[in-house]
């Protein structure tokens, strides 16, 4: 289902993948203050912030607000900041 999102709106999933960091992994927390998510859809305000659908941010956990299940609405505001894909990947291991 297409949204049409309004002001500065971005609709993510969370992603919810274990971190490695120097060869040791760090389970997936998810009480951390932040998390990684995917964008899924964005607001043409968000987008002129160069938010694009696909794009992976650090936001401020408490910040999202659930939409669907799994599907959670977030404001540009409450984006720390971003991470390409094969950088994340890299992350994951």
């Amino acid at each position: 289902m297409k949204l049409h999102l309004f002001n500065d709106n971005i609709l993510i999933t969370e992603l919810q993948d274990d971190i490695i960091t120097n060869g040791v992994i760090t389970k997936y927390d998810p009480d951390s203050p932040y998390m990684f998510c995917e964008v899924q859809q964005v607001s043409d305000d968000a987008k002129q912030n160069n938010i694009n659908e696909g794009d992976i941010l650090v936001i401020k956990r408490y910040a999202k607000e659930e939409y669907l299940p799994g599907s959670y609405f977030i404001s540009f505001k409450d984006v720390r900041g971003s991470i390409s894909r094969d950088d994340y990947n890299k992350l994951i291991g």
